[in-house]
């Protein structure tokens, strides 16, 4: 909501918590925070305010029209008569100056936003029918199947198999053609009465037998399934004509090139453990004299349970068969292939360094899924997962394929769809493979500002009217999907990241301050610092102080928190921080405490304002002992004036028995849930 004073948002959102909506207004004060507002999270409505200098409704409707098109936009005007006036681009015009107005807004608030919820499922459904009937139009232009569409007797589609069947180059030849003009003479008036009484809903199951005309001239037989559909609101009739893979017919059309035959010559013989040992101890044995690095594969087919409910016990063996068959092809000549179960297959590779197995290992992962596995009556698609055993002549084949098979099953069976390398010659292991991924994310968003904040509130036990939030960091991948903290902190802090995100979190931290200057009410927000910031305070300071030159920090602004064990490790850093941040403005807080050998002693020697316990204080608050030595320590604490913060609570027990402790803040998912901050992290400048 777009509005000069924070007061009127408060007075909007306050009638309609009173009157059971869990609604949260956000207040913007310029296009700026409405952009932000608008790429970062999902409003439901957009409220904007006409005595709102620093962005007119012009250009507001202007950006929600190019960012959310859906999103109505409702023009809040506390004067007399503009109520009438109609604007190109404004759902409504809402007034807050007095109580009948305020019952309008309320109505009109609700009828809008179920109004955009519909519209956005409206959207989402449309999409979703978009991407089946895509993937449907694929399967039809993939399948071995000849299918043909009819409306008002006129053929309007063919698939290439169709088309092949009748021995024509592509269906463009047969489109807008009779379909009479395709059956053979003596079966036209058989094949019209069928399609009569399918138009008039008395159709039965039975198949249509007929015979269809050749490009060449003779006729082709066929039984055909023909059923009634819709397509623009018009009847439409698909025939279905099934073409047995296992017995080809003339005209049958060629697989398509992501496609594998029912039948190879090339075929892999039954499950042999013994012919895989005697290949891999003779590769073992002459590791040393090759200049190549060799390595055993496990690939194994995932959730093949699953595949045998839905294809049958029967066809889901022929799919692993023809699997096999596409595994053998994608090797190189010199490469062997073992049946090491049914839906396991074992792989001897040498490539010329340890990085091609790893390619040739995620090249096979992703190219399994785009293939169409064959059998005698379905099409499957399967999912690989494989592990990749690098070895030398220092290894046994029992060693190898042991740790192997253990962790390529494990891995298929937990996660599935991705290649993993094992053993102790591995480039890499898939940890690091991982972590480096998520570095590179991590190092890609800050470059390109694709980082988001969020809050936690810090809810005060004592009815403290301002409010304090920890501010957390989600970092925005290229394909749009968010990531918390936890996804990426340590890839980041392993890679040297961590003070960028640090300095990063810390710049929006101070301009979401000081474009709140107009707020009745000045928030605490709190800035996670980590141990890379504190090891550099000679350098974070400087920093800090010169983000701070065109604005100093109100009293309580912001508070820069650390964890105890970081402040620990860094004694003479922290102090020398925590005294140059409250020189600057800011409160520093002790987060994680409690859980030191030290932690009565950081009371003493570290300036502090807060302290917020370890979240095992909370897991453990029934025992005795933990109340106890969190009492001892909540002592000392306020004996230097330290307020005190709980995380983690997740019942109104706990709460109420840490008020009576003298606990000040309360912090956990009982409390709230994270939320996004849409009013001023900046996504793109």
């Amino acid at each position: 909501m777009t509005a000069p004073s924070e007061s009127i948002v408060k007075r909007i959102e306050s009638h309609l918590r009173n009157a059971g909506h869990p609604l949260r207004c956000v207040w913007l004060t310029d296009l700026e925070e409405v952009e932000d507002a608008l790429r970062s999270g999902t409003p439901e409505l957009l409220i904007h305010s006409n005595q709102l200098p620093m962005a007119t409704l012009e250009a507001t409707v202007a950006l929600g029209k190019r960012l959310m098109p859906d999103l109505p936009i409702l023009l809040l005007c506390d004067e007399p008569g503009i109520e009438q006036v109609p604007l190109d681009g404004v759902a409504d015009i809402i007034s807050s100056a007095n109580a009948n107005s305020l019952q309008r807004l309320e109505r009109v608030i609700l009828r809008e936003q179920t109004t955009h919820s519909q519209r956005r499922e409206l959207r989402s459904l449309r999409a979703r029918l978009a991407d089946f009937e895509a993937r449907h139009q694929h399967l039809i232009t993939q399948t071995n199947d000849a299918i043909a569409h009819i409306q008002e007797g006129i053929i309007t589609y063919v698939n290439p198999a169709f088309a092949q069947l009748l021995g024509y180059p592509s269906g463009e030849e047969l489109t807008a053609l009779p379909l009479m003009d395709l059956v053979a003479t003596e079966h036209q008036s058989k094949t019209k009465d069928r399609i009569k009484r399918l138009l008039r809903g008395k159709a039965d199951d039975k198949t249509l037998e007929c015979s269809l005309r050749h490009q060449d001239g003779h006729t082709v037989a066929i039984a055909a399934r023909i059923a009634l559909s819709r397509h623009d609101n018009e009847p439409l009739i698909e025939m279905l004509i099934r073409i047995e893979s296992s017995k080809p017919t003339a005209g049958q059309p060629p697989l398509a090139e992501n496609q594998t035959p029912a039948s190879s010559a090339d075929q892999i013989p039954a499950a042999d453990r013994s012919a895989y040992f005697d290949a891999l101890n003779a590769r073992i044995a002459t590791a040393a004299q090759s200049q190549q690095q060799h390595a055993a594969l496990m690939i194994i087919i995932d959730d093949f349970p699953g595949a045998e409910q839905r294809l049958g016990f029967y066809d889901a063996a022929q799919a692993a068969d023809e699997c096999g068959k596409w595994l053998h092809a994608q090797l190189e000549p010199h490469d062997r292939i073992f049946r090491f179960s049914v839906h396991e297959f074992a792989c001897l590779v040498s490539r010329s360094n340890a990085a091609a197995i790893v390619d040739l290992g995620e090249a096979l992962v992703k190219q399994a899924q785009e293939q169409i596995f064959n059998t005698s009556e379905h099409e499957a698609h399967l999912c690989l997962s494989i592990g990749a055993y690098p070895f030398s002549d220092q290894q046994t084949a029992t060693a190898v394929t042991t740790e192997l098979v253990e962790q390529t099953r494990q891995s298929s069976a937990k996660q599935g769809q991705q290649f993993a390398n094992y053993g102790p010659n591995a480039e890499s292991s898939l940890q690091e493979r991982n972590e480096l991924r998520k570095a590179d994310m991590v190092r890609k968003a800050l470059a390109e500002n694709r980082l988001k904040l969020a809050y936690q509130s810090i809810a005060s036990l004592e009815g403290d009217p301002r409010q304090h939030y920890d501010v957390l960091v989600r970092v925005i991948d290229e394909s749009g999907k968010e990531h918390h903290a936890a996804e990426f902190i340590e890839a980041a802090e392993k890679y040297e990241l961590i003070g960028l995100i640090d300095r990063w979190v810390t710049t929006r931290v101070l301009k979401v301050q000081s474009k709140r200057d107009g707020a009745e009410e000045v928030s605490s927000l709190f800035i996670k610092l980590s141990q890379a910031s504190i090891k550099d305070a000679d350098a974070f300071i400087p920093w800090l102080q010169q983000a701070l030159a065109n604005r100093p920090l109100k009293p309580g602004e912001v508070v820069f928190e650390v964890q105890e064990r970081v402040a620990q490790d860094h004694i003479r850093k922290i102090r020398m921080f925590a005294k140059a941040a409250i020189e600057l403005g800011a409160q520093v807080a002790m987060e994680h405490f409690g859980i030191g050998s030290s932690s009565a002693q950081m009371i003493e020697h570290i300036p502090l304002q807060f302290i917020k316990f370890h979240p095992s204080f909370s897991a453990n608050f029934a025992h005795p002992e933990t109340r106890k030595k969190m009492a001892d320590l909540m002592t000392r604490a306020k004996q230097k004036n330290i307020r005190v913060i709980m995380s983690h609570v997740e019942d109104a027990n706990t709460m109420a028995q840490l008020w009576q402790m003298g606990v000040n803040f309360i912090q956990g998912f009982h409390v709230q849930e994270p939320e996004m901050v849409l009013l001023s992290a900046n996504l793109h400048g």
